[in-house]
């Protein structure tokens, strides 16, 4: 989770570049996601920060894919259908 969060910050300092300049602007329908969220944020909520919202939105999205992505690696644990710990008896 932690490393989906690192990469969800730099996705969302990635996302204004092709905002302020000419660079990755064939890319800026997908690597300007969190960019433009958040300048529909800031324009809905006519309070804040679209650059901050922007950051914290990509950070949110990769830390979510970050723990499904660890949890599926994992595997899911159910408590309570442990090894017993003595041996059943035959019928």
């Amino acid at each position: 989770m932690k490393k989906g969060v690192i990469f969800g910050i730099l996705w969302g300092f990635l996302a204004w570049i092709p905002y302020y300049t000419d660079h990755l602007s064939r890319l800026r329908s997908i690597i300007g996601i969190p960019a433009e969220i958040g300048l529909e944020l800031e324009l809905a909520l006519k309070i804040g920060d679209a650059f901050m919202y922007s950051i914290l939105i990509s950070a949110l999205f990769c830390g979510i894919i970050g723990a499904v992505i660890k949890t599926m690696k994992e595997g899911f644990k159910i408590i309570g259908f442990g090894k017993r710990k003595t041996p059943r008896r035959g019928l």
